[in-house]
C-alpha cells in the first residue's frame, strides 16, 4: 500500500463524520411591524387663476365693414379668428371640460392633503 492510499481513507472517514453530523438549523425570524405617523406633504396651495379681460367682437357679414373701419382708426392691427356657431358651441364645451377636470384634480389633491395631514381635533370646543 501506498502511503497516499493510506492519507485518503481517514481524510474519507473524517468528512463523512462531519456530514453525518448535519448543518444546524437556524433560528426563526422574527418580524415585527410598527406604525409610522405619516410624513407631512408641505404643499402649499396654488395661487388661485386670475383670468384676463377678454374683449369679443362679434363680426357678420352685416357689420364686417364698419368694425374694420372702426379698429383701423383706433390704429389696432386686425387679425380675424373666426368661429362658426357650432365651433363656438364646441369651444364653450372644452371650456366646461377644462373646468370639471380642474376641479376633479383639485379634490384629488384636497383628499391626499386630508389623507396625510389629518385635521387634529379641537381641545377646547367653541362656546
Amino acid at each position: 500500500m501506498n502511503v497516499r492510499h493510506l492519507l485518503i481513507l481517514p481524510t474519507l472517514l473524517l468528512i463523512s463524520g462531519c456530514i453525518s453530523f448535519g448543518p444546524k438549523k437556524p433560528d426563526p425570524i422574527e418580524i415585527k411591524t410598527k406604525a409610522e405617523e405619516r410624513v407631512r406633504l408641505n404643499l402649499a396651495d396654488p395661487t388661485p387663476l386670475k383670468a384676463r379681460d377678454i374683449k369679443w367682437i362679434i363680426v357678420t357679414k352685416d357689420n364686417v365693414n364698419e368694425v374694420f373701419k372702426e379698429l383701423n382708426s383706433k390704429g389696432v392691427d386686425m387679425v380675424l379668428f373666426g368661429l362658426t356657431d357650432e365651433g363656438y358651441e364646441q369651444l364653450a364645451i372644452t371650456m366646461a371640460e377644462l373646468r370639471n377636470y380642474i376641479a376633479t384634480q383639485r379634490s384629488i389633491i384636497v383628499k391626499y392633503k386630508d389623507y396625510y395631514e389629518p385635521k387634529k381635533p379641537e381641545t377646547n370646543p367653541p362656546k
